[in-house]
């Protein structure tokens, strides 16, 4: 039987408490190609990602909903971040073809190819990053304790380009 979770995506987005929007100028520094970053901002500041949070106290849901595109050949991202208390987060893909990318402070990192229904964890300690390797729109629920508190500070230096 195929999921078809757009009914529940709609009511998501409309029955939110939180949303916060990422455009390009957002993350600015993130991409390795500076002089593309530069082009497109002459031109408009295009939104990259949407986060959309609804409150269960003590947990969250967000539904991260991220635009199909590249700058230059980098794919659309997260800006990515790590959990100050250290808590798990779990990530569902509902729609779209997404690669998570986990990084632990030591360098050690994983990569998860996304699956539509399939519970993908996120292990207490590990930074993440998620992008949108598709030609759709990636939605993804997610997961996590209110007390986690991101901490956007973590580097990563593992890319997703076009081939």
């Amino acid at each position: 039987m195929k999921n078809d979770y757009s009914k529940t995506i709609k009511k998501f987005e409309k029955g939110f408490e939180k949303k916060t929007t990422r455009k390009l100028k957002d993350v600015v520094g993130f991409f390795k190609d500076k002089k593309e970053v530069e082009k497109i901002l002459k031109t408009g500041n295009p939104i990259l990602y949407e986060v959309f949070i609804k409150e269960f106290p003590p947990i969250n849901l967000g539904l991260t909903v991220i635009n199909s595109g590249t700058v230059g050949k980098e794919y659309y991202f997260t800006k990515g971040h790590i959990h100050k208390k250290k808590t798990p987060e779990f990530y569902i893909l509902l729609d779209g073809k997404g690669e998570l990318l986990l990084r632990k402070r030591s360098g050690k990192r994983k990569i998860i190819h996304l699956k539509k229904g399939e519970v993908a964890l996120i292990e207490k300690g590990y930074a993440h990053r998620l992008a949108n390797i598709g030609r759709k729109k990636l939605k993804v629920l997610t997961i996590y304790h209110e007390d986690s508190k991101p901490d956007y500070s973590v580097i990563f230096k593992k890319r997703f380009f076009k081939r």
